[in-house]
């Protein structure tokens, strides 16, 4: 979902800087009718979605089957794709004139915040219309594991199945763009008014692209501070758990600024890890991960989690974002150009190769990414239950053991089948006979490693390249 409000505030906002297409009868009038009919729309799909899942869950006499369930997640998908596709058109068709035309542009994040305005209408309806599937469906979980003593897990109610969408799929990406936009809208007025007048014109790109990056990156490295409180989180409390964390976060010379629980009414039960720098760094483990898990499973969580600070995962998907979208928009560029064809062409082809790249690339970055965090906590649990400290690098069947009966602890609590695929994970299947099969093989943590150097030295190589287009546009 958070990638649907990235695609979704995507569009809203580059469409206000720069069209791809635009009617060439639509009036500002059209623009405020078509977005009406989008959010209709929305709220039309979503409801007939919800109800045909409710009505073939009541001919089932009330079970959510896998197959229902992925007939409900396929409308789910469809309803998103209309969703972006529909923006587009809203937008093309004159809501981004009415927005311009308005006083609303001359205030910084003013204009932003109404050109995203009818997708985040559409995304609260969305939600708001299936809360009736996800309380059956959570119901059934709950009930079946009450019913074989595996665990307890909350049932939100609608306000709160509302506020966690808002705050964790939502805000989550929007509180960070809102603070870049308003830097970059702040900046580029200052800088018209005061420091432009005195630079001479050659200069003045150069500036503010500097100014922009400055600003965003800054955005990205506070933002920990600001998704912890979005989230509801507060600190782990002093006890034997905090003292064995603590002390793994030492033997690993893993720096943090906290670990924080994260509060769901005990309906999710996941970890993370947020932030690039220690100073700024938090893990988070959810409510219902520590309710339901003995300390051997909470241990292999935090060592998958602590393998994704100590393999530098964050930084380097950081570098995918950043690489791809220079890269992407120099092909796009550089092959309009080639075909003598306009802007819009261009940015037309760049998004294409933006969704590709993302859809596809990293995607599969993302994977790998998840299965060498697999291996280190599969790794670390072994170590954890032999007590000793070896730096062999070998997966131990015991330590694969207990961290696969942790990952499926986490499909169970939340309503999951471990075939269930993931985009950016996988799924809890693959996952789990991925460490099972390197210790059962006699495996070491190398195998992955040198995968996962490889995609490295690539981003890295990305990097440069985006570096060098740069320096050479400015």
């Amino acid at each position: 979902m958070p990638i649907l409000v990235l695609l979704g505030l995507g569009v809203s906002l580059s469409w206000l800087q720069q069209p791809l297409w635009v009617l060439p009868s639509a009036s500002r009038w059209d623009g405020l009718s078509a977005a009406v009919a989008y959010v209709a729309i929305t709220a039309a799909l979503s409801g007939l979605c919800g109800r045909l899942s409710l009505l073939w869950a009541r001919r089932a006499g009330g079970e959510i089957s896998r197959t229902l369930l992925r007939r409900h997640n396929a409308m789910g998908l469809a309803i998103q794709g209309w969703m972006i596709l529909g923006l587009v058109g809203v937008m093309g068709c004159g809501y981004r004139e009415l927005i311009v035309a308005s006083a609303l542009v001359r205030v910084p994040l003013m204009g932003e915040l109404a050109a995203a305005g009818p997708f985040v209408a559409a995304l609260i309806l969305h939600w708001l219309l299936e809360y009736p599937f996800y309380r059956l469906s959570r119901r059934q979980v709950a009930q079946s594991l009450a019913d074989s003593g595996q665990g307890r897990i909350g049932l939100w109610t609608r306000r709160q199945w509302l506020t966690y969408n808002i705050r964790h799929n939502l805000l989550f990406i929007a509180a960070p763009v809102a603070l870049i936009v308003l830097g970059t809208d702040t900046f580029t007025l200052a800088f018209s008014r005061w420091l432009a007048p005195h630079l001479p014109a050659s200069q003045h790109p150069a500036w503010i692209t500097g100014g922009v990056l400055a600003i965003a990156a800054a955005v990205f490295i506070i933002s920990p501070l600001l998704i912890v409180r979005i989230w509801q989180t507060c600190p782990l409390p002093p006890g034997p758990l905090r003292e064995e964390l603590e002390d793994v976060c030492r033997r690993l010379r893993l720096t943090h600024r906290g670990l924080r629980v994260w509060e769901s009414g005990n309906a999710i039960a996941n970890a993370g890890v947020i932030g690039l720098s220690g100073r700024v760094r938090y893990v988070l483990l959810s409510d219902s991960l520590l309710a339901n898990m003995d300390r051997r499973c909470v241990l292999a969580i935090f060592a998958h989690e602590a393998g994704h600070i100590l393999h530098h995962h964050i930084f380097y998907s950081v570098l995918f974002a950043g690489s791809t979208m220079v890269l992407c928009g120099w092909v796009g560029g550089t092959v309009a150009d080639w075909l003598h064809l306009g802007d819009s062409a261009a940015e037309g082809l760049t998004v294409a190769l933006l969704l590709a790249a993302w859809g596809i690339g990293f995607g599969k970055v993302s994977r790998l990414f998840e299965r060498q965090s697999d291996v280190t906590g599969a790794y670390l649990a072994g170590l954890e239950i032999e007590g000793g400290d070896r730096d062999d690098g070998r997966v131990s069947q015991e330590g694969a053991a207990v961290f696969a009966w942790a990952l499926q602890r986490v499909a169970l609590l939340n309503g999951m089948s471990s075939h269930q695929w993931n985009w950016r994970h996988g799924s809890i299947a693959q996952r789990i006979n991925y460490v099972l099969w390197l210790a059962g093989t006699g495996g070491q943590r190398r195998r992955i490693d040198r995968q996962v150097s490889g995609v490295k030295t690539l981003l890295w190589l990305a990097a440069l390249t985006s570096a060098a287009i740069l320096m050479n546009e400015i």
